[in-house]
């Protein structure tokens, strides 16, 4: 080997080793920023959700839990339609005395803001022609029968009688202006390339934001050591729902609840703590996530008018004239005084508040797994009830039967949420009941069955009003005037049973029970009466309902015949009148059909006196009024008689002669109404004076 090849060889070994040397150094500088970056970078916590709490108003919450070590971050993947829940309600806490920094989350505008900002709107999901008619000015390529290139001027509707409407487009080519109909247009393009990427930017928008499935939240604690974190948020789940079977026994009923817990969404509940909550909690979705804009008034450039200097009258300038050319600078100084104004710079907001609500929670003591899309009956109540058996007849229900049924009594110290309740009694099946949200110690009567051992027929009547009492304040007259409906139910029971039937019978505004006594209790729309049936005679275990509300027995019978329930609802309403506004007649039925006290009938009675001899007065005044109106009446026939005949002839004298007895007749009823009207006026101030000494 020669030495330039030894030479060469040598070269190469120790390049190779320079190479070696520099690629160890590459890499020990690559492991230590690798090291360092670990140092800086925070950890990533692992968050598994660890309860879940669902609430009857479609919400639930859902928890995180975990620990972090040093700095810790969390990712959630929020779908977009969870994010306006999530950032109303998100809680963050860093238990081990680290610190909760900013949560940070991917954000988008309006679909319809983002759309607007491309030169072709598509945000009002345009035709072809209105989608051209923004383009007007754009050169574009079209395929018909033909090739046609043009510019864009415009697109107009043409409507033609029994046709449908025509799209034309006006383009200007190189032949000049030309119309196409768009209907034959096969294939468009615009010939702007730039034009062509933004219609595909904003049609990829539209698509993007159909398909985006979740939001980035990102979540930061910062502090030392291993710490205990966790995170909370609200978001939009089905509401749980409750079923129940009521198991019939001799000393009352065996209560089972169940809570249905649908999971319809892409989350795994994976042995998690999960708590039914009874209540009703408001709840509303405020718009968070996508960013609200303001439309602002747009103000054009303040400008003046054009201006025609008059000539000059040759009058000099008066010196305050001097004065007022510094007003620019003066005004100056304003502006900017105006723009150096604090706006609050720094000022940051700092609440606390708490809120609670009447609500009632079920912790299921073992965890529950509940996977995606999948649903799960969690039994929550085993309780025995207080029940008592009864028929409850509710005409709305059924007009003809009453229904079989039970009073329970809520004495669990458990919210019972609303649900159909399935009854069961030593046979078996007997019927299914809807229950309202029940209360501890509240009670509700459950109904499951028609009842065909008893027939109910009800009439019903509406008595005259009729008045009461009277009595005379000042110179008002009080009376109070009494209306009265009448019920009657028939109640017949076929055979010889037992039963408890509890009448359900409308409220009516302003009514209240005249009988039967005691009074009944009251429900929102009904009073409730009970009416016991028995079997022969003594003391018969007759079941009645106990506690608050009580349905006392109002009528008790022996089956084997119709029993009978009379409900009257009576109205008594005051009136008061002057006393000079009632009718004589009128007052002489309260003086002859009503006890009045002895003052009251002595006043009444003066009063009637007076009345009665004004009604007297009265109608002699309308007697002669009467009589002077015929009177009257038959001297205009006679006067147009006169005006046909001889003023000489014996028929004219006759008439004279008459005309002149009436109207000495008339004179004299002149006299009497004058008399009569005298009379009558004394009278009405006697009247007067008498009401007022009341």
């Amino acid at each position: 080997m020669s030495i330039r090849h030894v030479a060469a060889v040598a070269c190469l070994m120790a390049n190779r080793a320079v190479f070696a040397l520099a690629w160890l150094l590459v890499v020990a500088a690559s492991v230590a920023a690798a090291a360092f970056a670990q140092t800086q970078a925070p950890s990533s916590a692992d968050l598994p959700i660890t309860r879940v709490v669902l609430f009857t108003t479609g919400v639930a919450y859902v928890e995180h839990a975990g620990t972090v070590d040093g700095d810790g971050e969390l990712e959630l993947g929020v779908p977009p339609e969870a994010m306006d829940d999530l950032l109303q309600s998100l809680v963050v806490e860093d238990l081990g005395g680290g610190r909760v920094e900013p949560v940070r989350y991917g954000t988008r505008d309006p679909l319809g803001r983002i759309l607007a900002s491309y030169p072709l709107d598509l945000s009002r999901d345009p035709s072809l022609a209105e989608l051209l008619a923004q383009a007007r000015g754009e050169r574009v390529t079209l395929q018909t029968d033909a090739v046609i290139s043009g510019v864009i001027v415009g697109v107009e509707q043409q409507r033609v009688a029994d046709e449908a409407p025509r799209a034309l487009l006006t383009l200007d080519g190189e032949a000049g202006l030309q119309r196409v109909d768009l209907a034959d247009v096969r294939e468009l393009r615009f010939e702007r390339a730039e034009l062509r990427e933004q219609l595909s930017a904003a049609l990829g928008a539209i698509a993007s934001y159909r398909d985006a499935d979740e939001v980035p939240v990102r979540l930061r604690f910062s502090g030392e050591g291993n710490r205990d974190v966790r995170v909370g948020y609200l978001r939009e789940m089905p509401v749980w729902k409750t079923s129940y079977r009521l198991l019939l026994e001799d000393d009352g009923a065996d209560l089972q609840g169940w809570a249905i817990f649908d999971n319809p969404t892409s989350l795994d509940f994976e042995e998690v703590q999960v708590t039914f909550v009874a209540g009703q909690p408001a709840s509303f979705v405020s718009q968070l996530f996508e960013p609200v804009y303001l439309e602002r008034p747009r103000v054009g450039p303040p400008t003046v008018s054009a201006l025609v200097p008059p000539t000059d009258a040759g009058v000099m300038p008066a010196p305050e004239s001097r004065a007022m050319m510094a007003a620019p600078s003066l005004m100056a100084d304003a502006v900017a005084a105006e723009a150096e104004a604090p706006r609050g710079a720094g000022v940051e907001a700092l609440a606390d508040a708490a809120a609670g609500g009447a609500t009632f929670a079920y912790s299921v003591r073992e965890p529950v797994t509940v996977r995606r899309y999948e649903s799960v009956l969690v039994p929550i109540v085993r309780a025995h009830l207080e029940a008592h058996h009864l028929s409850l007849y509710d005409a709305r229900a059924d007009s003809q039967h009453p229904l079989r049924g039970l009073r329970i009594v809520n004495d669990t110290g458990l919210h019972l949420a609303a649900g159909p309740v399935t009854v069961f009694d030593e046979r078996g099946f007997t019927g299914t009941a809807r229950m309202s949200d029940l209360v501890p110690g509240d009670d509700r009567v459950l109904t499951y069955a028609r009842d065909l051992d008893v027939a109910i027929d009800v009439t019903s009547t509406s008595e005259p009003e009729q008045v009461i009492s009277v009595r005379l304040v000042g110179g008002l007259l009080e009376s109070e005037h009494r209306s009265r409906l009448r019920t009657t139910y028939v109640i017949a029971p076929r055979g010889e049973i037992e039963r408890f039937v509890v009448v359900e019978h409308p409220r009516r505004s302003g009514f209240h029970v005249s009988s039967p006594l005691p009074a009944p209790p009251v429900t929102p729309s009904a009073y409730r009466f009970g009416v016991s049936l028995t079997v022969g005679e003594g003391d018969t275990d007759t079941e009645t309902l106990q506690g608050d509300p009580s349905v006392p027995t109002h009528v008790s019978c022996e089956t084997g015949e119709p029993c009978f329930l009379e409900v009257v609802l009576e109205r008594v309403e005051a009136r008061r009148v002057s006393v000079t506004s009632v009718p004589l007649e009128r007052l002489e039925v309260y003086l002859r059909d009503l006890e009045l006290s002895a003052e009251t009938r002595a006043l009444l009675e003066d009063v009637a006196a007076v009345q009665r001899e004004l009604v007297r007065l009265d109608r002699a005044i309308s007697a002669e009024r009467s009589r002077r109106d015929a009177i009257v009446s038959d001297q205009a026939r006679l006067r147009q008689n006169m005006a046909a005949l001889d003023r000489n002839s014996v028929l004219y004298r006759r008439y004279v002669e008459e005309l002149t007895e009436q109207e000495d007749t008339l004179a004299a009823i002149a006299r009497a109404i004058e008399a009569f009207e005298t009379e009558r006026s004394a009278l009405q101030e006697e009247l007067d004076e008498l009401i007022g000494s009341l």
